[in-house]
């Protein structure tokens, strides 16, 4: 594994590659386990320790969480937080949008609507307008994102 991430990384990330290795929980003898004897969650969280590191300002992920136990999950949450870009992501893990997403571009019907706000407030919002309590927030008529900034 250490090979695989020492090949893939900016060469001013290889002095940090057994602390970002730590980070994704790979930690002692780990770091020297071949790649095909990982479990589906260790090859998951691999990936997105190779995604990570190099440059972007854009990440697309879909279902990120899915086959990540609890430990993975904060991790992944945990990295993406400190990511400098903008994440796109589609999920169904509750927990996961509401600690990332910063605003929610919900697709209904053949058309896109943003709201500028967090998981809470994209519910908090089409409650009420279905109660009729408040106007459409956004630009026009349910992956969610964080922005960069």
């Amino acid at each position: 594994m250490i090979e695989e991430v020492e090949a893939a990384a900016p060469t001013d990330l290889v002095p940090r590659l057994r602390t970002l290795l730590g980070a994704f929980l790979f930690r002692g003898d780990d770091i020297y386990k071949g790649v095909s004897v990982l479990s589906g969650g260790e090859k998951s969280r691999l990936s997105l320790l190779m995604l990570l590191m190099k440059p972007a300002n854009l990440l697309i992920l879909d279902e990120p969480t899915n086959h990540l136990d609890i430990a993975s999950k904060d991790v992944l949450l945990s990295a993406l937080k400190e990511f400098p870009g903008t994440v796109i992501f589609v999920s169904h893990d509750r927990a996961f949008i509401e600690g990332l997403a910063t605003s929610v571009l919900e697709m209904r019907g053949g058309a896109a609507r943003l709201y500028p706000g967090g998981y809470e407030y994209y519910l908090r919002r089409t409650a009420q307008e279905q109660s009729g309590e408040a106007g459409p927030a956004g630009g026009g008529p349910a992956p969610a994102a964080r922005t960069a900034g």
